[in-house]
């Protein structure tokens, strides 16, 4: 039987809800079914309360397909899909800061990010999330016609901040590997997707990974994809998860993006991520 005290609450107009009264290390897949339909439905969930190893996380990301390596940070010994993102109370340079949707410069990118919270600053910390969807349907006829068209060029690059070997070089409390082949993970995905449960059509680009339209010069491309990420994370859009030790978050890399807040130096912040589910190529 479907566990009845699963409760689904928004956290905002747009996107963002939290999930109660389910245990991830036990649900059975009628818990499961309640779960996934947040997700659908409000596209980031953060789910409470949670205690879980390295192996329930696994167990838990495998709902979601299977699990995705990251190029640019070691995963845990055992666990080569898992790697731990911490800042330490002396750096002043976050993981995951500026808004983007996780590793759009790869072939077929993660279908859902899940983030595991183990230890939290007294105060700061929090993820902005953007709804995708809202923004683009947000867009006029004409605007939405011509954006159908486009399909972006992804990097890993980072040159917009100097490049990601030296942007990586100064986070301190993580096993950066491989940012010197940063500038070989590109891929090409439409600027407009649409997403397989949902029928939505979501904006697929950000100034962090998209460095240009595909056929057009960067210095042709980038007012378009600055104002479209202007657009995307206006107030309206976006949704702000506060952490707690315990707290997993899982949000769909489909139809939104999230931005880690950097705005708690001196303190110590240590998160465990998984990116689960490749899709097909977009």
């Amino acid at each position: 039987m479907a566990n009845n005290s699963i409760t689904v609450t928004p956290i905002a107009g747009s996107l963002g809800a939290e999930v109660t009264g389910v245990d991830l290390r036990t649900m059975d897949n009628h818990d499961w079914a309640q779960v996934h339909q947040a997700f659908l439905d409000h596209k980031v969930i953060a789910i409470r309360g949670q205690d879980l190893s390295p192996q329930d996380l696994m167990d838990v990301g495998a709902r979601f397909g299977e699990p995705n390596h990251y190029p640019f940070v070691k995963g845990m010994d055992d666990f080569p899909f898992l790697f731990d993102i911490v800042k330490e109370p002396s750096e002043t340079r976050n993981f995951g800061g500026g808004w983007h949707s996780d590793t759009t410069y790869m072939k077929t990118p993660p279908l859902a990010t899940l983030l595991y919270a183990l230890e939290t600053p007294e105060r700061g910390g929090d993820t902005l999330y953007c709804d995708m969807v809202a923004a683009y349907e947000s867009l006029s006829d004409r605007l939405k016609e011509m954006l159908g068209t486009l399909k972006g060029v992804n990097s890993a690059g980072l040159k917009h901040v100097g490049g990601r070997k030296a942007h990586h070089a100064v986070v301190g409390g993580m096993k950066i590997t491989g940012t010197e082949d940063a500038d070989s993970y590109e891929a090409v995905h439409p600027i407009v997707r649409t997403v397989e449960e949902t029928g939505q059509k979501a904006l697929y680009c950000s100034i962090g990974h998209t460095v240009a339209f595909e056929g057009m010069t960067q210095e042709e491309s980038k007012p378009m994809i600055d104002w479209l990420q202007a657009h995307a994370t206006r107030p309206e859009f976006t949704c702000r998860v506060h952490w707690k030790p315990g707290t997993l978050t899982i949000w769909d890399n489909r139809r939104a993006m999230h931005n880690a807040i950097n705005d708690y130096h001196g303190m110590r912040r240590h998160m465990r991520r998984l990116t689960s589910g490749p899709t097909n190529p977009v």
